[in-house]
């Protein structure tokens, strides 16, 4: 009778843990010695060329770098996506333990680092190879000057954020609870409100008059001092933003400026109520962040918009 076929190998345990713990703590240092060098030229466009291409390379290299302990691991394709996502892990358990950085941030940032860990892992697969070209070391520069452009062809400018509803009230109905509204009872429904990022609860008004101040007061302690602008009964809202919370989880990477709330009187008993914001964001890519930071505007947008649509419908 023919002898069993052997057993696969078991999985390389150690070697995979050791290449996750040298490649985070490359990665590590890297961002520490980048974290100096921006602190000590804080004021200078240096800083700004060096800081924001690193959110790319850093994960990048941290990548190449487990895939240069793995090099003799024969790793397969798929392994190595799942590899990818151990590194990745291990990277934001860093961050949370040493830089106390909040859940909604690790959420935020994960799949950016992810895709680029797995850039480095997937390209290291080839470099590290006894038969790769030359030509296949051209990548890490390509991507080098693509992480630069980034940086320095993308200006911070603000942006806006604008949504509407229509409400089955009149306007000086629904202009009473603009100026200011009682706790939001509802839970908040939003999935990243439920991880921790601090949502609206209620509104103070100080006055109705320009330079008038308000408070807009969120979950968690977080208070918004903002100060009257343009007060058109029935019309119009807008507030500038005195003072900001220094919560990272809420608004630790942005400049927040402005916010405004537009009553149209439709002519039929009803109101469209539009609410805009305005922010500067201070991460990169924007592109990426923007998104994120747009789909949490409108979430807070919407909660309070909402709830005066309750009010007023009453």
């Amino acid at each position: 009778m023919d002898a069993p076929p052997p057993l696969p190998p078991s999985p390389p345990i150690w070697p995979l843990l050791l290449g996750m713990a040298i490649a985070n703590a490359v990665g590590g240092v890297l961002l520490f010695a980048i974290t100096l060098f921006v602190g000590a030229y804080r004021n200078s466009d240096v800083s700004t060329v060096v800081m924001w291409p690193s959110f790319f390379l850093i994960p990048f290299l941290v990548g190449l770098v487990a895939a240069w302990c793995w090099r003799r691991l024969n790793r397969t394709l798929g392994w190595s996506f799942l590899d990818a996502l151990w590194v990745s892990l291990l990277g934001l358990a860093a961050a949370a333990v040493i830089l106390r950085e909040g859940v909604v941030c690790l959420v935020i940032v994960f799949p950016a680092l992810y895709v680029f860990v797995l850039c480095g892992v997937l390209l290291g697969r080839i470099w590290f190879r006894p038969n790769y070209s030359n030509l296949q070391l051209t990548i890490f520069p390509l991507l080098a000057l693509l992480t630069l452009g980034e940086s320095i062809y993308h200006s911070e400018r603000p942006a806006v954020v604008a949504d509407k509803i229509l409400i089955q009230a009149p306007p000086a109905k629904v202009w009473l609870h603009v100026l200011a509204f009682p706790e939001i009872p509802d839970a908040p429904d939003y999935w990243i409100f439920r991880l921790g990022l601090p949502y609206p609860t209620t509104t103070t008004n100080g006055g109705n008059f320009v330079g008038a101040d308000r408070r807009c007061i969120f979950s968690n302690g977080v208070v918004i001092k903002e100060r009257v602008a343009e007060f058109v009964p029935n019309e119009k809202l807008t507030f500038d933003v005195a003072e900001q919370p220094t919560d990272p989880e809420a608004y630790g990477h942005i400049t927040l400026h402005r916010g405004q709330f537009v009553l149209q009187d439709n002519r039929d008993g009803t109101t469209t109520l539009i609410g805009s914001s305005w922010y500067t964001l201070h991460v990169r890519p924007r592109w990426y962040f923007d998104l994120w930071t747009r789909d949490m505007t409108r979430a807070v947008h919407l909660r309070v918009m909402n709830h005066i649509k309750r009010l007023s419908e009453q």
